[in-house]
Protein backbone atom coordinates (compact mmCIF):
# COMPACT_ATOMS: atom_id res chain seq x y z
CA UNK A 1 0.00 0.00 0.00
CA UNK A 2 1.51 3.33 -1.24
CA UNK A 3 0.43 6.34 1.34
CA UNK A 4 1.39 10.07 0.56
CA UNK A 5 1.68 11.75 4.21
CA UNK A 6 0.98 15.40 3.59
CA UNK A 7 1.50 17.73 6.36
CA UNK A 8 2.14 20.54 4.64
CA UNK A 9 5.90 22.38 6.12
CA UNK A 10 4.92 21.12 9.10
CA UNK A 11 6.75 17.96 9.13
CA UNK A 12 8.45 17.00 12.35
CA UNK A 13 9.44 14.03 14.52
CA UNK A 14 6.70 14.77 17.20
CA UNK A 15 4.13 14.38 14.90
CA UNK A 16 5.35 11.04 13.09
CA UNK A 17 6.65 9.06 15.39
CA UNK A 18 3.27 7.24 15.80
CA UNK A 19 3.17 6.67 12.02
CA UNK A 20 6.64 5.23 11.99
CA UNK A 21 5.64 1.49 13.07
CA UNK A 22 3.75 1.75 9.72
CA UNK A 23 6.81 1.00 7.72
CA UNK A 24 6.94 -2.39 9.17
CA UNK A 25 3.73 -3.44 8.65
CA UNK A 26 3.46 -3.34 4.68
CA UNK A 27 2.82 0.75 4.28
CA UNK A 28 5.03 2.68 1.91
CA UNK A 29 4.89 6.20 3.43
CA UNK A 30 6.32 9.00 1.97
CA UNK A 31 5.59 12.45 2.96
CA UNK A 32 6.04 15.58 0.74
CA UNK A 33 6.69 18.64 2.23
CA UNK A 34 8.05 21.84 1.17
CA UNK A 35 9.80 25.10 2.17
CA UNK A 36 9.92 27.07 4.46
CA UNK A 37 10.58 24.58 6.84
CA UNK A 38 8.71 24.91 10.32
CA UNK A 39 10.95 22.62 11.90
CA UNK A 40 13.88 20.52 11.57
CA UNK A 41 13.92 16.77 10.07
CA UNK A 42 16.87 15.23 10.87
CA UNK A 43 14.91 13.28 13.23
CA UNK A 44 11.86 12.54 10.86
CA UNK A 45 12.20 8.63 10.40
CA UNK A 46 9.50 8.17 7.76
CA UNK A 47 10.54 8.53 4.37
CA UNK A 48 10.18 12.16 3.19
CA UNK A 49 10.81 14.43 -0.32
CA UNK A 50 10.94 18.22 -0.12
CA UNK A 51 9.36 19.41 -3.00
CA UNK A 52 9.51 23.28 -4.22
CA UNK A 53 7.07 25.59 -3.14
CA UNK A 54 5.60 28.24 -5.96
CA UNK A 55 7.65 30.80 -4.85
CA UNK A 56 10.92 29.11 -5.66
CA UNK A 57 9.92 28.19 -9.26
CA UNK A 58 9.44 31.80 -10.14
CA UNK A 59 11.90 33.41 -12.40
CA UNK A 60 14.03 35.64 -10.50
CA UNK A 61 12.36 38.71 -11.52
CA UNK A 62 9.43 37.29 -10.11
CA UNK A 63 10.27 36.31 -7.53
CA UNK A 64 11.96 40.28 -6.49
CA UNK A 65 8.81 41.86 -8.06
CA UNK A 66 6.44 39.96 -5.49
CA UNK A 67 9.32 40.55 -2.76
CA UNK A 68 8.67 44.30 -3.21
CA UNK A 69 4.91 44.33 -3.12
CA UNK A 70 4.69 41.76 -0.18
CA UNK A 71 7.04 44.71 2.08
CA UNK A 72 5.18 47.72 0.38
CA UNK A 73 1.97 46.78 0.89
CA UNK A 74 1.73 43.18 2.33
CA UNK A 75 1.12 41.29 -0.71
CA UNK A 76 1.25 37.45 0.47
CA UNK A 77 3.84 35.47 -1.57
CA UNK A 78 2.33 32.35 -2.57
CA UNK A 79 4.23 29.10 -0.63
CA UNK A 80 2.12 26.88 -1.62
CA UNK A 81 3.63 23.58 -3.04
CA UNK A 82 4.04 23.42 -6.74
CA UNK A 83 3.11 20.50 -8.98
CA UNK A 84 1.42 19.01 -6.36
CA UNK A 85 -1.52 17.21 -7.84
CA UNK A 86 1.08 15.65 -10.35
CA UNK A 87 3.23 14.25 -7.52
CA UNK A 88 0.55 12.45 -5.97
CA UNK A 89 -0.35 9.97 -8.99
CA UNK A 90 0.70 6.44 -8.60
CA UNK A 91 -0.46 6.31 -4.75
CA UNK A 92 -3.58 4.10 -3.60
CA UNK A 93 -4.46 6.95 0.02
CA UNK A 94 -3.10 10.25 0.01
CA UNK A 95 -3.52 10.94 3.90
CA UNK A 96 -3.54 14.90 4.06
CA UNK A 97 -3.71 17.53 6.77
CA UNK A 98 -6.72 19.91 7.99
CA UNK A 99 -9.63 20.80 5.70
CA UNK A 100 -8.52 24.40 5.04
CA UNK A 101 -4.27 23.61 3.93
CA UNK A 102 -3.47 23.82 0.14
CA UNK A 103 -2.40 20.37 0.30
CA UNK A 104 -5.83 18.91 0.92
CA UNK A 105 -6.91 21.09 -1.80
CA UNK A 106 -4.17 19.12 -3.97
CA UNK A 107 -5.51 15.61 -2.86
CA UNK A 108 -9.04 16.35 -4.00
CA UNK A 109 -7.78 17.54 -7.53
CA UNK A 110 -5.68 13.55 -7.54
CA UNK A 111 -8.70 12.20 -6.30
CA UNK A 112 -10.58 13.81 -9.34
CA UNK A 113 -7.99 12.76 -11.41
CA UNK A 114 -7.25 9.32 -10.51
CA UNK A 115 -9.94 8.05 -7.75
CA UNK A 116 -7.77 7.85 -4.75
CA UNK A 117 -9.04 8.30 -1.44
CA UNK A 118 -8.34 11.00 0.97
CA UNK A 119 -8.11 10.86 4.23
CA UNK A 120 -7.64 14.01 6.29
CA UNK A 121 -6.32 14.84 9.87
CA UNK A 122 -8.04 17.43 11.56
CA UNK A 123 -5.87 19.44 14.43
CA UNK A 124 -8.29 22.58 14.36
CA UNK A 125 -10.73 22.61 17.37
CA UNK A 126 -12.33 25.79 16.69
CA UNK A 127 -15.95 25.63 14.70
CA UNK A 128 -15.80 27.71 11.16
CA UNK A 129 -12.23 28.91 12.23
CA UNK A 130 -10.64 30.53 8.81
CA UNK A 131 -14.01 30.53 7.24
CA UNK A 132 -13.63 34.39 6.96
CA UNK A 133 -11.31 34.04 4.63
CA UNK A 134 -12.89 33.01 1.68
CA UNK A 135 -9.77 30.96 0.02
CA UNK A 136 -10.08 29.05 3.30
CA UNK A 137 -14.15 28.90 3.31
CA UNK A 138 -13.85 27.63 -0.27
CA UNK A 139 -11.33 24.34 0.48
CA UNK A 140 -13.11 24.12 3.54
CA UNK A 141 -16.59 23.37 2.62
CA UNK A 142 -15.35 21.63 -0.43
CA UNK A 143 -13.57 19.36 1.92
CA UNK A 144 -16.92 18.75 3.95
CA UNK A 145 -18.08 17.08 0.40
CA UNK A 146 -15.64 14.96 -0.65
CA UNK A 147 -12.25 13.90 1.72
CA UNK A 148 -13.70 10.35 2.05
CA UNK A 149 -12.52 9.58 6.15
CA UNK A 150 -11.25 12.28 8.76
CA UNK A 151 -8.94 11.35 11.46
CA UNK A 152 -9.13 13.45 14.37
CA UNK A 153 -6.75 13.28 17.67
CA UNK A 154 -9.43 14.74 20.29
CA UNK A 155 -13.62 15.09 20.68
CA UNK A 156 -12.92 18.41 20.88
CA UNK A 157 -11.73 18.19 17.16
CA UNK A 158 -14.34 15.60 16.36
CA UNK A 159 -17.34 17.69 17.68
CA UNK A 160 -15.83 20.70 15.51
CA UNK A 161 -16.69 18.55 12.74
CA UNK A 162 -19.75 17.55 13.30
CA UNK A 163 -21.04 21.27 13.92
CA UNK A 164 -19.41 21.96 10.61
CA UNK A 165 -21.76 19.36 8.85
CA UNK A 166 -19.70 16.47 8.82
CA UNK A 167 -21.40 13.33 9.46
CA UNK A 168 -20.11 11.42 12.52
CA UNK A 169 -19.64 7.79 10.24
CA UNK A 170 -16.98 9.97 8.83
CA UNK A 171 -14.97 10.58 11.20
CA UNK A 172 -12.17 8.41 13.37
CA UNK A 173 -10.65 9.22 16.74
CA UNK A 174 -7.31 8.06 17.37
CA UNK A 175 -5.39 9.87 19.63
CA UNK A 176 -1.29 10.94 18.93
CA UNK A 177 0.99 8.57 20.59
CA UNK A 178 4.23 8.37 22.29
CA UNK A 179 7.36 6.07 21.65
CA UNK A 180 7.45 4.37 25.34
CA UNK A 181 10.69 3.01 24.45
CA UNK A 182 12.14 5.94 24.28
CA UNK A 183 10.02 8.06 26.48
CA UNK A 184 10.17 6.22 29.98
CA UNK A 185 10.85 6.94 33.43
CA UNK A 186 13.71 7.83 35.06
CA UNK A 187 15.00 5.06 37.32
CA UNK A 188 14.77 7.48 40.64
CA UNK A 189 13.09 10.70 41.31
CA UNK A 190 14.91 13.93 41.51
CA UNK A 191 16.75 14.45 44.44
CA UNK A 192 15.04 18.16 44.91
CA UNK A 193 12.03 19.19 43.50
CA UNK A 194 12.27 20.39 39.47
CA UNK A 195 9.02 22.19 37.45
CA UNK A 196 8.74 22.20 33.83
CA UNK A 197 7.48 23.92 31.48
CA UNK A 198 8.29 23.03 27.52
CA UNK A 199 6.84 25.27 24.27
CA UNK A 200 7.04 28.17 22.27
CA UNK A 201 7.79 31.19 23.83
CA UNK A 202 4.91 33.51 23.32
CA UNK A 203 1.73 34.81 25.53
CA UNK A 204 -0.75 32.22 24.84
CA UNK A 205 1.45 29.41 26.34
CA UNK A 206 0.75 31.20 29.69
CA UNK A 207 4.72 31.07 30.73
CA UNK A 208 4.25 33.96 32.65
CA UNK A 209 1.36 32.73 34.63
CA UNK A 210 3.74 30.03 35.61
CA UNK A 211 6.01 31.89 37.06
CA UNK A 212 3.91 33.82 39.14
CA UNK A 213 2.80 30.32 40.88
CA UNK A 214 6.32 29.36 41.19
CA UNK A 215 7.07 33.25 42.43
CA UNK A 216 4.16 32.27 45.16
CA UNK A 217 5.11 29.36 46.32
CA UNK A 218 8.87 30.80 46.86
CA UNK A 219 7.64 33.03 49.39
CA UNK A 220 7.56 29.94 51.57
CA UNK A 221 11.33 29.86 52.76
CA UNK A 222 11.46 26.05 53.07
CA UNK A 223 10.96 25.84 49.58
CA UNK A 224 15.33 26.86 48.40
CA UNK A 225 15.67 23.66 47.02
CA UNK A 226 13.05 24.39 44.17
CA UNK A 227 13.92 24.93 40.63
CA UNK A 228 11.81 26.50 37.70
CA UNK A 229 13.53 25.09 34.24
CA UNK A 230 11.68 26.04 30.73
CA UNK A 231 12.68 25.06 27.67
CA UNK A 232 11.70 26.89 24.60
CA UNK A 233 12.46 30.13 22.92
CA UNK A 234 10.08 32.78 20.94
CA UNK A 235 9.35 35.93 20.56
CA UNK A 236 8.32 36.40 24.20
CA UNK A 237 11.37 34.98 25.87
CA UNK A 238 12.91 38.52 27.27
CA UNK A 239 9.84 39.58 28.92
CA UNK A 240 9.58 35.47 30.50
CA UNK A 241 12.83 35.94 31.54
CA UNK A 242 12.47 39.49 33.27
CA UNK A 243 9.57 38.35 34.62
CA UNK A 244 11.33 35.01 36.47
CA UNK A 245 14.00 38.05 37.78
CA UNK A 246 11.52 40.05 38.70
CA UNK A 247 9.86 38.03 41.24
CA UNK A 248 12.70 36.82 42.52
CA UNK A 249 13.35 33.31 41.24
CA UNK A 250 17.35 33.99 40.49
CA UNK A 251 19.12 30.81 40.49
CA UNK A 252 16.28 28.56 41.04
CA UNK A 253 14.97 29.68 37.47
CA UNK A 254 16.70 28.16 34.07
CA UNK A 255 15.49 28.34 30.24
CA UNK A 256 16.73 25.97 27.77
CA UNK A 257 16.41 27.70 24.34
CA UNK A 258 16.40 24.92 22.57
CA UNK A 259 16.80 20.86 22.66
CA UNK A 260 18.07 17.90 20.10
CA UNK A 261 14.60 16.16 20.12
CA UNK A 262 16.11 12.96 20.96
CA UNK A 263 16.91 14.69 24.39
CA UNK A 264 13.92 15.52 25.74
CA UNK A 265 12.83 12.44 27.44
CA UNK A 266 16.38 12.94 29.31
CA UNK A 267 15.18 16.22 30.24
CA UNK A 268 11.67 15.32 31.11
CA UNK A 269 12.90 12.79 33.24
CA UNK A 270 14.85 15.42 35.31
CA UNK A 271 11.24 17.08 36.22
CA UNK A 272 9.09 16.09 39.12
CA UNK A 273 5.89 17.82 37.84
CA UNK A 274 5.07 19.31 34.31
CA UNK A 275 2.89 22.61 33.57
CA UNK A 276 1.01 23.34 30.35
CA UNK A 277 -0.50 26.71 31.09
CA UNK A 278 -2.10 27.66 27.63
CA UNK A 279 -4.50 29.90 27.59
CA UNK A 280 -7.17 30.31 24.83
CA UNK A 281 -7.73 33.51 22.03
CA UNK A 282 -10.28 34.08 19.78
CA UNK A 283 -8.16 32.43 16.99
CA UNK A 284 -6.38 29.23 19.20
CA UNK A 285 -7.30 26.89 21.95
CA UNK A 286 -5.08 24.11 22.29
CA UNK A 287 -5.69 21.63 19.97
CA UNK A 288 -3.43 18.59 21.88
CA UNK A 289 -0.41 19.10 23.95
CA UNK A 290 2.09 16.37 22.51
CA UNK A 291 4.24 17.10 25.71
CA UNK A 292 1.57 16.37 28.04
CA UNK A 293 1.61 12.49 26.98
CA UNK A 294 6.05 12.45 26.61
CA UNK A 295 6.12 13.85 30.15
CA UNK A 296 3.32 11.28 31.49
CA UNK A 297 5.16 8.18 29.78
CA UNK A 298 8.73 9.90 31.29
CA UNK A 299 6.89 9.10 34.93
CA UNK A 300 6.59 12.85 35.45
CA UNK A 301 3.13 14.33 36.71
CA UNK A 302 1.22 16.81 34.68
CA UNK A 303 -0.84 19.91 35.08
CA UNK A 304 -2.75 22.04 32.61
CA UNK A 305 -4.54 24.74 32.07
CA UNK A 306 -8.75 24.02 30.94
CA UNK A 307 -7.76 25.02 27.03
CA UNK A 308 -9.23 23.38 24.29
CA UNK A 309 -7.80 18.88 24.80
CA UNK A 310 -6.21 19.72 27.68
CA UNK A 311 -8.11 18.58 30.74
CA UNK A 312 -9.39 15.29 27.86
CA UNK A 313 -6.02 14.62 27.60
CA UNK A 314 -4.83 14.57 31.04
CA UNK A 315 -7.97 13.11 32.33
CA UNK A 316 -7.84 11.96 36.07
CA UNK A 317 -4.10 11.29 36.04
CA UNK A 318 -3.20 14.97 36.64
CA UNK A 319 -5.08 18.54 37.50
CA UNK A 320 -6.16 21.24 35.78
CA UNK A 321 -6.65 24.82 36.54
CA UNK A 322 -8.24 28.07 35.22
CA UNK A 323 -6.49 29.35 32.16
CA UNK A 324 -4.22 32.50 33.64
CA UNK A 325 -5.54 31.72 37.63
CA UNK A 326 -1.85 31.78 38.92
CA UNK A 327 -3.34 31.35 42.21
CA UNK A 328 -5.01 28.31 41.58
CA UNK A 329 -1.95 27.11 39.57
CA UNK A 330 0.37 27.37 43.01
CA UNK A 331 -2.43 25.84 44.92
CA UNK A 332 -2.02 22.68 42.52
CA UNK A 333 1.54 22.84 42.79
CA UNK A 334 1.70 22.61 46.30
CA UNK A 335 -0.84 19.51 46.11
CA UNK A 336 1.35 17.76 44.15
CA UNK A 337 4.73 19.13 45.59
CA UNK A 338 3.46 18.28 49.49
CA UNK A 339 1.58 15.05 49.20
CA UNK A 340 4.06 12.13 48.22
CA UNK A 341 1.52 9.44 48.03
CA UNK A 342 -0.96 11.61 46.04
CA UNK A 343 1.81 12.76 43.53
CA UNK A 344 2.73 8.64 43.12
CA UNK A 345 -0.71 7.60 42.27
CA UNK A 346 -0.98 10.35 39.40
CA UNK A 347 2.40 9.33 38.15
CA UNK A 348 1.25 5.85 38.50
CA UNK A 349 -2.13 7.05 36.65
CA UNK A 350 0.30 9.24 34.02
CA UNK A 351 2.01 5.73 33.13
CA UNK A 352 -1.48 3.67 33.31
CA UNK A 353 -3.16 5.97 30.56
CA UNK A 354 -0.10 6.48 28.39
CA UNK A 355 -0.02 2.61 27.83
CA UNK A 356 -4.07 2.32 27.45
CA UNK A 357 -4.29 5.16 25.42
CA UNK A 358 -1.52 6.54 24.00
CA UNK A 359 0.88 3.92 22.60
CA UNK A 360 2.13 4.46 19.16
CA UNK A 361 2.82 0.44 18.46
CA UNK A 362 -0.97 0.13 19.45
CA UNK A 363 -2.57 2.96 18.02
CA UNK A 364 -0.15 2.28 14.52
CA UNK A 365 -2.32 -0.46 14.40
CA UNK A 366 -5.56 1.37 14.56
CA UNK A 367 -4.34 3.76 11.51
CA UNK A 368 -3.50 0.62 9.70
CA UNK A 369 -6.99 -0.53 9.90
CA UNK A 370 -8.34 2.75 8.75
CA UNK A 371 -6.01 3.19 5.70
CA UNK A 372 -7.26 -0.53 4.98
CA UNK A 373 -10.57 0.37 4.96
CA UNK A 374 -10.05 2.88 2.26
CA UNK A 375 -7.86 1.09 0.18
CA UNK A 376 -10.17 -1.92 -1.34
Amino acid sequence: MKVAFLMGNRLSAWHTRMYEPLLGLGVDLKALTYRPLRFPLDQVRIPYEIIPNRAETRTLGKRIREGIENRLVGTPVNEDPADLVARLEGFDLIHSWELFSADTEAALEAKKRWGTPVLVTVWDNLPFHREEDPVFAKRKQRARKEVDRFLVYTHDSRKTLIEEGVESTRIQLIPPSVDLEAFSPATSPPKNPVILGVGRMVPEKGFEDLIEAVGFLLKDRTRESLTLRLLGAGPNEEAVDRLAETRGLGEQYERVPVLDYSELPEFLRQGTVLVLGSKPTPEWKEQFGMILIEAMACGVVVIGAKSGAIPEIIGGAGLVYEPGAFDELAECLRQVLDRDAFRESLTAKGLEQCRNRFDRVSNAKQVLSLYESLVR
